[in-house]
């Protein structure tokens, strides 16, 4: 349970971002990192065979009696109970001394969100602790307030949920577990420092290649919003007026990515669950996604170490050889595997050395300021994007860029003007072919 107080100093940490489009920090180490700026164009990538998926998953899975311990499990999260105080001008949290108390909202009586919250069981088709969120404490509070709100949130998701589990002996417990993945990976992301490891690094990498990283924020701070009208909500209306407000926030297709990688997420790890991500329903938009929101490849989520949310940047942490796109701009193409980069041509020239006898160093991807601001350093002083070119070649590859070569690029620019406009992608492709080409005769 979510100690009362926490949301408090949720709302310090995340001051502001509201306000502030967040940018992305690629963390290759302490000399490789990069900023990244992603593209405002994202959209919520639809799950549209999701269901199958899910059905498919539920034949295999064993949900646990005990969700919340599951979850907590899965995301290596400890039990959070008791009470504590929030000093505002420390700015810490502190747990509260013998002999001290904090009020209990629901006492558990007759009329309580308790006794509420089981009677919407019994309406629903689903007596007694349907979502099991008493199996830890004997009245509402805490994580299973948010659970709830949460469910109440995305009721159209949630009916969809149970009839993909419908064939299982127990959907409930099935749904209840996913609800509780969902609400639990939440809460981690929520917490002051939100810094997420393990399986959940790789479910966060791979949400906001689905929904983009604006409406990942968005998430957060809804969520934010959540947490604190959950914590002083008195009657079962005010829960559900709260996760009405996030449902909105949230949208149906981000609903049913989340239920998705809650689904996949539950008794895997993280090497599992990036294997299975490129094959899940919509992976092909999100893989386009991922390099313009993220700067990495979908396929590359496993080596995302962790995820830290802060106030105005997303940053990810990559494993010790990982070499993202490290691209600040559009439609960026990241270096293969095992490729070195830098943060300027200089340090590339003094670690390379010359290009040999009667050859130059040639950026296939041109190292224009505009380029530079766009792209950043590391996507263009790189082992992948600088190579060893014949001097009288480079010199005849150079010249092009400067001609107006309308039967290339249908334009009256130069080629050089011509490609500043263009997406790394279609740079580097474009690059390439010139060597050729001009190397043949044919340009």
């Amino acid at each position: 349970m979510l100690p009362r107080g926490w949301w408090v100093l949720l709302l310090v940490v995340l001051s502001g971002c509201g306000s502030v489009r967040p940018v992305v920090t690629l963390d290759t180490g302490t000399d490789r990192s990069a900023i990244f700026v992603p593209r405002q164009d994202a959209r919520v990538v639809e799950t549209g065979d999701a269901e199958a998926m899910l059905k498919q998953r539920a034949l295999h899975a064993r949900p646990s009696s005990r969700p919340q311990q599951a979850a907590r499990e899965l995301f290596q999260m400890a039990a959070r109970s008791g009470s504590y105080r929030y000093e505002p001008r420390e700015r810490r949290i502190t747990p509260l001394g013998a002999g001290e108390s904090l009020e209990v909202i629901d006492p558990g009586g007759e009329g309580g969100l308790t006794r509420e919250y089981l009677r919407w069981c019994e309406r629903t088709q689903r007596p007694g602790d349907c979502l099991r969120l008493l199996s830890e404490t004997p009245i509402l509070d805490g994580d299973g307030r948010y659970v709830l709100a949460m469910a109440l949130a995305r009721g159209v998701v949630l009916t969809e949920m149970m009839d993909a589990f419908k064939d299982m002996a127990d959907p409930e417990a099935m749904m209840a577990a996913v609800l509780w993945t969902w609400t639990t990976y939440m809460v981690l992301l929520a917490v002051p420092e939100p810094i997420s490891k393990g399986i959940a690094a790789v479910m966060t990498a791979t949400l906001i290649s689905y929904v983009g990283i604006d409406t990942f924020w968005g998430l957060i701070i809804g969520f934010r919003q959540l947490v604190e009208a959950a914590d002083r909500a008195l009657t079962f209306d005010d829960l559900r007026q709260a996760g009405e407000r996030y449902g909105k926030v949230m949208g149906r297709d981000a609903a049913r990515a989340f239920v998705m990688l809650a689904t996949v997420a539950m008794g895997n790890t993280a090497a599992g669950l990036a294997r299975t991500v490129p094959a899940l329903p919509g992976a092909a938009q999100a893989s386009v996604q991922a390099g313009t929101q993220l700067g990495i490849r979908l396929s590359a989520v496993g080596e995302v170490r962790s995820v830290a949310v802060g106030a105005g940047t997303v940053t990810l942490a990559l494993a010790p050889g990982a070499v993202a796109m490290a691209a600040q701009g559009e439609g960026s193409a990241p270096p293969t595997r095992g490729v070195r980069s830098w943060g300027a041509f200089s340090g590339f020239k003094q670690a390379m050395g010359p290009a040999g006898a009667g050859k130059q160093w040639h950026h296939v991807v041109e190292q224009t300021p505009g380029n530079v601001e766009r792209f950043g350093p590391h996507a263009l002083h790189n082992t992948d994007n600088v190579i060893r070119l014949e001097t009288s070649l480079h010199k005849k590859v150079s010249a092009l860029f400067s001609m107006i070569r309308p039967e290339l690029t249908s334009s009256t620019l130069t080629v050089r003007q011509w490609l500043s406009t263009q997406p790394f992608a279609t740079q580097y492709e474009f690059g390439l072919r010139a060597i050729k080409n001009v190397q043949m005769g044919y340009w």
